[in-house]
């Protein structure tokens, strides 16, 4: 363990030390800024002097947030004066003494970390160390400071995480190691969370994003939210437009400021493409400034929100919109309401697909690298990715409908396709995706065929009795079951 910790105290520089540091007079808002951007999720609070003064973390900060502190006053307020320490003359004897001292293994939470300031003879600091522990609370010292980039983000909200993304994404975020917290209402019920109860790492919180006492509750602890909660697609949320604007614009502004007033300041919103609606030009591919012109009140309440979320942006909260391309593919939250989703289903079940029009674009995404996307963003740093807007798809899956059908007809060659005259699709863009790639470094890893030979096998395993049941289509469901969701 000491050669560990030596040789990681040899990789920091002055530099990347300054970034952990803040002046005791410095107002908790501005050190809630500093310990964005480090990615540790803590500072080392000094005096007049540069002598160490305290610690301070992004948890004690929203604590206190949550207690009636004002973020405009000094972060002194705040600060653990008496935090744990090495002195540097006697590193030797101080790692000796933290290696067996019980009380550091209680301090430090499960697959959590420890950052132990350094100090010199005059209560400089010099560096740190950070100790680490793993799921069997064995310590280890971590050398890379890369590595050690995450550990501000500890616990990940989602909200409509039981969604066909969600629960995706919910598995994708469990296997990088992430503590996932979800407040869904489970309008379409748990199935897609369902096995992930037994989980330490996973929680539960039933509740509505409509109210603020769930939405606050679940934001406890939280270092980063994914907002998913949605009514989801056109034909959803033309049901009943007075609950889609509740849901997909009041409430999702209520959430980013609550988000804001918390210092919860990573937060990715999901939107969509469908904002792009009916573009004059749909052969050229448009970018994040092309103009929008969204046909549906679902595009509406996603550009909606957009706006209201970016216009609360500041030096601290960093918001990040994701305009998804159509979904497709696997989810344990199955949909069969999805375009690529439905027209496999159909030909394989019913042996005829109809597509209307047909010459309509349309970028397509699977669920899995969506989920991906999140991952990435969730990785970069806040002042990479804040206060941007990113395409998320794959230029290549740009596609008409009709190629689509092509695509699922090569697979199952049986299909008899129909195209259905006077009903075309009003929407019709494509997009391009090369912000996303140069900047968060995202590439898809599946294709539109590789869905349909995973829906084809889903399908025949006989794992999915009835395509057609109403819980695999957002529309039917909510019309059918209105009564138990709060629609009226």
């Amino acid at each position: 363990m000491l050669k560990k910790l030596k040789t990681f105290s040899k990789t920091m520089n002055k530099k990347n030390l300054n970034f952990l540091l803040v002046n005791k007079n410095s107002s908790i808002k501005e050190t809630m800024r500093i310990i964005d951007r480090n990615g540790l999720g803590i500072a080392f609070v000094v005096d007049g002097k540069k002598k160490l003064f305290g610690v301070v973390t992004d948890g004690d900060i929203r604590r206190a947030i949550l207690k009636g502190a004002n973020i405009e006053n000094p972060v002194e307020e705040i600060t653990n004066k008496s935090p744990i320490f090495l002195k540097e003359k006697y590193i030797k004897e101080e790692i000796s003494r933290l290696k067996n001292d019980k009380k550091i293994k209680d301090i430090i939470p499960l697959n959590g970390s420890l950052k132990i300031p350094l100090v010199n003879k005059n209560g400089r600091i010099k560096d740190f160390i950070c100790i680490c522990s793993d799921k069997n609370k064995n310590l280890y010292s971590l050398r890379d400071k890369s590595k050690l980039k995450k550990a501000g983000i500890k616990k990940v909200l989602l909200t409509g995480g039981a969604g066909y993304l969600g629960s995706v994404l919910c598995r994708k975020l469990l296997n990088k190691g992430y503590k996932v917290s979800v407040l869904d209402n489970l309008t379409y019920g748990e199935e897609g969370i369902r096995d992930l109860y037994k989980n330490k790492e996973f929680e539960f919180i039933k509740g509505d994003i409509r109210n603020i006492s769930d939405v606050t509750e679940a934001l406890k602890g939280i270092d980063a939210v994914i907002h998913l909660a949605a009514i989801v697609g056109d034909p959803a949320s033309q049901w009943d437009p007075k609950k889609t604007i509740e849901i997909n614009y009041l409430s999702t502004k209520a959430i980013a400021e609550a988000c804001k007033y918390n210092q919860t300041n990573k937060f990715l919103f999901t939107s969509t493409c469908s904002v792009y609606g009916a573009s004059k030009a749909p052969e050229d591919r448009l970018g994040e400034d092309s103009p929008l012109n969204p046909v549906s009140l679902y595009a509406e309440t996603k550009l909606k929100s957009e706006e209201g979320i970016l216009s609360l942006a500041d030096e601290n909260f960093s918001p990040t919109i994701f305009r998804f391309a159509t979904l497709y593919g696997v989810s344990p939250r199955m949909r069969f309401d999805l375009v690529a989703n439905t027209l496999t289903a159909k030909s394989l079940i019913e042996k005829k697909i109809s597509i209307f029009g047909g010459n309509q674009w349309r970028p397509n995404l699977d669920v899995s690298d969506a989920a991906e996307a999140c991952f990435k963003w969730l990785e970069s740093p806040i002042e990479k990715s804040g206060g941007e807007i990113f395409n998320v798809g794959a230029n290549d899956q740009n596609y008409k409908i009709i190629e689509i059908g092509k695509l699922i007809k090569k697979i199952i060659p049986k299909t008899e396709i129909k195209i259905e005259e006077g009903k075309d699709d009003l929407r019709d863009y494509n997009v391009s995706f090369d912000k996303i790639s140069k900047i968060l470094g995202f590439k898809t890893k599946k294709t539109i065929t590789d869905a349909i030979f995973e829906m084809k096998k889903l399908l025949e395993s006989k794992k999915i009795k009835d395509f057609n049941l109403p819980k695999y289509n957002n529309y039917r469901f909510l019309s059918e079951t209105k009564e138990n969701h709060g629609f009226k």
